[in-house]
């Protein structure tokens, strides 16, 4: 009995811990399983900032492009403006061209008409002529130098801007594009890590229902083993008061005995004389009387004893046992033995064998639930009183029988016998 409380004691201690150790790795995985969350959720918040800040630079990018296709714009304008002011340059020679040769035909005028004139007065205008020709060409030969040279500084200053525009632009559109590959892979690497973190979550969680499941199971074994455990210890109980009870029945024999060598000792003893044997004789009877007498009550006591003495057995392959029967007959008790599960009794039976005469058959009624811990009491007619819905009336009978050998058993709805005890009356001594 000792190395099998040492066995079932080790197995509670294993079960333990292997239930701590199962614990301690749920709340490692819970620890693992939030420590990702929280990084699932920056990565998320970080691919939303990225998001955004891609947004914006797709905003600058197309703000950019338009100022580009401006500038492109204002450099096509300014293309047509030169051409503008280039042909009304060429107009303004093609002007100054047609001047010059008024000037020149009205030169031959005056000449022609100096010709005809005195020779001082021919000369003195054909010298101011030159001089005045000469400070027209000069001067229209200055402003179409100005012109030319204000009209080319002013294209290429607006060439130049058109240009720094364009090439500050590009630079900013490369490096938008630059930025924008650079966010796309960056996202992409985060979609990736999501994925791998998704992934991991789906594994813990699945590692965590699986140590779930495992942490049931261990802990319907363990309930399984406490339960074998405590029937155990109560048939041990129960054949420890039957020993007691043999083993006190065996000790009332052994005085017995022990007075009956006393008085056959002193009877050889006293053989040696007649007169001594004769004395011997009426003193043992006498004495013989007086502890025949003082047996005889000791054995009625103890006869009494006996025969009021019942001894119980009971074993159970379930959560549901037998745990008394009323050696009068008057009510059977089912136990629920489990912690925290209820049981369904409905439409189970108890069957209650008295010697070899016959069998009391009972079914119990539909949907009749014991609840975790309790117990319930089903009374013969008229043999107590019914309290619902802790008690239950069997109108069949008006007892459940007695007898020295009396065999109950609980049998479930599928017919197997989940639940016996068993009562043996001792008749020692009689």
């Amino acid at each position: 009995m000792g190395s099998l409380r040492d066995d079932l004691q080790q197995r509670y201690d294993d079960i333990q811990h292997r239930r701590e150790s199962d614990r301690e790795k749920i709340a490692q995985w819970t620890n693992a399983i939030a420590d990702a969350q929280s990084e699932l959720e920056m990565l998320r918040a970080r691919w939303k900032q990225l998001t955004d800040e891609e947004k914006r630079l797709n905003g600058d990018n197309a703000r950019l492009w338009e100022e580009l296709q401006k500038a492109r714009n204002d450099l096509d304008e300014e293309t047509l403006g030169r051409i503008d002011f280039q042909n009304q340059v060429q107009t303004l020679m093609e002007e100054l061209e047609f001047l010059r040769r008024v000037h020149e035909q009205e030169v031959k005028e005056l000449q022609a008409l100096l010709a005809q004139a005195p020779a001082d007065t021919r000369e003195f205008f054909k010298n101011e002529l030159a001089l005045a020709i000469r400070d027209i060409k000069d001067e229209y030969d200055y402003i179409a130098k100005q012109g030319r040279q204000d009209m080319e500084s002013w294209y290429k200053l607006k060439v130049s801007e058109v240009q720094g525009n364009a090439n500050r632009s590009a630079m900013e559109s490369n490096y938008q594009r630059e930025e924008v590959k650079r966010m796309r892979d960056n996202i992409g690497d985060l979609r990736g890590k999501l994925a791998d973190l998704e992934n991991k979550n789906a594994q813990l969680e699945k590692e965590v229902q699986n140590l779930n499941y495992q942490l049931n199971d261990d802990q319907r074994q363990y309930e399984q083993a406490l339960n074998e455990r405590d029937a155990t210890l109560r048939r041990m109980k129960e054949e420890c008061q039957s020993l007691v009870a043999e083993l006190q029945a065996l000790l009332d024999t052994k005085q017995m005995l022990d007075a009956e060598i006393a008085i056959y000792r002193k009877m050889l003893e006293g053989e040696e004389s007649r007169v001594g044997l004769r004395q011997m004789v009426e003193q043992v009877v006498k004495t013989h009387s007086l502890q025949q007498q003082e047996d005889t009550d000791s054995t009625r006591n103890v006869r009494g004893e006996v025969q009021t003495k019942t001894t119980f057995q009971r074993s159970a392959k379930g959560n549901i046992t037998i745990s008394e029967c009323d050696p009068n007959g008057k009510f059977i008790t089912l136990e629920n033995t489990h912690r925290s599960k209820d049981e369904n009794v409905g439409e189970c039976k108890i069957k209650r064998k008295l010697d070899s005469r016959r069998e009391i058959t009972y079914t119990v009624p539909s949907n009749i639930t014991i609840k975790a811990g309790r117990t319930l009491k089903i009374y013969a007619r008229d043999q107590g009183v019914h309290s619902p819905p802790d008690s239950l009336v069997f109108d069949g009978e008006n007892t459940w029988g007695i007898g020295q050998n009396v065999v109950t058993s609980f049998i479930n709805r599928d017919g197997e016998e989940r639940a016996t005890h068993t009562q043996k009356t001792l008749q020692t001594g009689q």
